[in-house]
């Protein structure tokens, strides 16, 4: 089951873990303890857990990716759930400590790419390439777009720093 599960890119960055359910039984109270937020996939004929944390739920495969990637985000909004961890739900929400910030879609093809690489340089042919495919902007553009984006982020304790030549680094810092 776990090849299943790692194919489902819309999941990534989301701090949620997927779990075989109940082959990761093991892993799933590592996971509790640790305070991570967990999503078990339960095989066809499995029967679900008797008892639930407030950070996880269960699906039942087969299963829509769109399903999964849904009751993921609704899991981290639950009330009690506050991840630190930045992320870009697939309705271009970013996500930070309970607060929350609607993107435009290049703004979120952006932080995806920053979140992916944080405190690493991205350059600017690879940002190019994540939100403007083939068509190449002019410089401006990227500038103007790390702008509104800097300008989104206030109050998130994120912050996004020009590295010149090279390109941009995202910073994280604790909420």
């Amino acid at each position: 089951m776990r090849d299943f599960a790692v194919r489902w890119s819309s999941l990534e960055g989301l701090p949620v873990e997927l779990l075989d359910w109940p082959a990761e039984a093991e892993r799933r109270q590592v996971l509790a303890r640790a305070g991570v937020p967990r999503m078990l996939l339960l095989a066809p004929d499995a029967a679900p857990p008797e008892s639930l944390g407030v950070d996880e739920d269960w699906v039942r495969l087969p299963v829509a990716e769109s399903d999964v990637v849904a009751r993921a985000t609704q899991l981290l909004c639950n009330e009690g759930i506050r991840s630190d961890t930045p992320y870009v739900d697939v309705h271009r929400v970013l996500h930070r400590a309970g607060a929350t910030v609607r993107l435009t879609t290049s703004e979120a093809a952006i932080m995806s790419l920053l979140l992916r690489n944080a405190g690493a340089v991205v350059s600017r042919t690879d940002l190019e390439h994540e939100v403007w495919n083939d068509t190449a902007p002019s410089r401006d553009a990227i500038d103007a777009a790390i702008y509104r984006l800097r300008r989104r982020l206030a109050g998130l304790s994120l912050s996004i720093r020009s590295a010149r030549g090279q390109g941009f680094v995202l910073n994280v810092n604790a909420a």
